[in-house]
């Protein structure tokens, strides 16, 4: 299975891109996608994330569809 990851805030900076293609086992939870890409990538290992896909938050057990986008967001805050 091809998942793509979208990426943001801190993580965008420190990879230098938005999204990343990555190819799983098709029973394969987002939350292991995240631990193999952040052991290609030790710059991210300490970034908290939460995952989304299809506009809905989900858990880091979810099991992603063929296809499906996942969207890495690290602890954001707003300003006045």
């Amino acid at each position: 299975m091809t998942v793509r990851l979208r990426v943001f805030a801190i993580l965008r900076e420190r990879l230098g891109t938005a999204e990343i293609e990555r190819t799983a086992g098709a029973r394969t939870t987002v939350g292991a996608i995240w631990r193999a890409f952040v052991a290609e990538h030790p710059e991210v290992a300490r970034v908290r994330v939460r995952f989304a896909v299809k506009e809905a938050y989900v858990d880091a057990d979810y099991r992603p569809k063929d296809g499906d986008e996942v969207a890495v967001f690290p602890p954001v805050s707003g300003g006045a």
